[in-house]
């Protein structure tokens, strides 16, 4: 998609779809410089903690995959921990990984009791349910605007996963299920707001140290509800003063559109919208080039992607061993118990291959006589 046309859609685009597209579609051991992390064990508020200020940003390299959505699995082999990303962020079941979970979870045993029933296979169950350690998470662009702890990082573009607190508002003002409520561009590039993160460490606990960080709340972020266009990397900013006006004089033609009384001051309104759209247009040309000179595509740092071979490798023989009811950190010995073979299907033992690709990426088409965002 070339720029113009992609402009057409972020100048058109409905903050609801990001949303939509969202809902149709794990901690990490090793530290990736492309996430940006708000811990509060690294604050320097004398409060404790974690207090910056972020923009949540359209992906500009397909804005329909803006909130980005990554199921994984963690598993162990002889040869340590590792991780696969599964074709479930997609939606896509075919994931071989969770075809052998389902093998074991619903295995059928005969009923010692009475051998022509079939009953749920227990102990297959719970041998799933001890080796399959699945997380899912979200995913976002964000711009670091302020950071006291981490000044380095004002003006970068990072990743970062959405607290479940912080999506579900996110949510809830890009596409609010108040009809009467207007839909809040809160990802747009000039007109979205600041996002405040207040994150508060879990409390001090003797008998448990480990609730301080089990249990950090995000309760207290929230949105802004002023514009806060994106910035230069370093902290300057993007957009030259008379720019800004532009961006400030639209953004209080739109309120003043909302808040009117009458249906002259809602015409006023509606016709200085039009008169300064033209000028905000190539404004998007400006932050999506700029965002792309600095900015990774979340979908492909954080979403699916067809696994190498050597990781199917792996996976392969990860899974054969647990449908063995083996576990698959030793030499191969069978560390469950016999049950009665089924006459329903068993776990087949044959290795799995990973589909050649992920699920078709949603349309992006967009009418080219699209308005604004709002």
């Amino acid at each position: 998609m070339n720029t113009q046309t992609f402009i057409d859609e972020v100048m058109g685009f409905d903050p609801a779809a990001a949303v939509t597209a969202f809902e149709n579609t794990t901690q990490e051991r090793n530290i990736n410089p492309n996430v940006y992390k708000t811990n509060p064990v690294n604050s320097v508020s004398e409060d404790g903690h974690y207090h910056s200020r972020i923009r949540v940003l359209l992906n500009p390299y397909n804005i329909k995959r803006s909130i980005v959505h990554k199921a994984q699995y963690a598993m162990r082999d002889q040869r340590g921990f590792f991780t696969a990303v599964s074709s479930l962020s997609d939606g896509d079941k075919n994931c071989p990984i969770f075809s052998a979970w389902k093998k074991l979870w619903y295995a059928k045993t005969q009923d010692p009791s009475d051998p022509s029933k079939m009953i749920e296979d227990q102990q297959k169950k719970d041998w799933a349910r001890s080796k399959f350690d699945k997380s899912e998470s979200d995913w976002v662009l964000v711009q670091i605007i302020e950071d006291e702890n981490q000044p380095e990082l004002v003006g970068s573009f990072k990743v970062m996963k959405l607290p479940k607190m912080v999506l579900n508002r996110l949510m809830a003002k890009m596409n609010p299920s108040d009809a009467n409520k207007q839909k809040q561009p809160l990802m747009d590039y000039l007109f979205g707001p600041v996002l405040e993160m207040d994150v508060v460490p879990g409390p001090d606990d003797p008998k448990a140290p480990e609730r301080k960080q089990r249990e950090i709340s995000y309760d207290l972020c929230d949105f802004d509800t002023d514009p806060c266009p994106i910035i230069k990397v370093g902290g300057e900013q993007l957009f030259t003063d008379e720019e800004l006006e532009m961006i400030e004089d639209y953004n209080t033609a739109n309120n003043d559109m909302v808040k009117a009384k009458t249906p002259a001051k809602q015409k006023a309104a509606a016709d200085r919208k039009a008169e300064l759209a033209p000028q905000i247009r190539p404004l998007y040309g400006k932050a999506i080039d700029y965002i792309k000179t600095y900015a990774i595509d979340p979908v492909v740092e954080c979403g699916y992607t067809p696994w190498s071979a050597e990781l199917t490798e792996r996976v392969n023989a990860w899974i054969e061993k647990v449908l063995n009811l083996q576990d698959p950190q030793s030499d191969g010995t069978v560390v469950a118990t016999d049950t009665h073979e089924s006459k329903a299907e068993t776990a087949n033992t044959e290795a799995f291959t990973m589909p050649n690709s992920a699920s078709a990426p949603v349309s992006s088409a967009v009418d080219d006589d699209t308005d604004l965002p709002f």
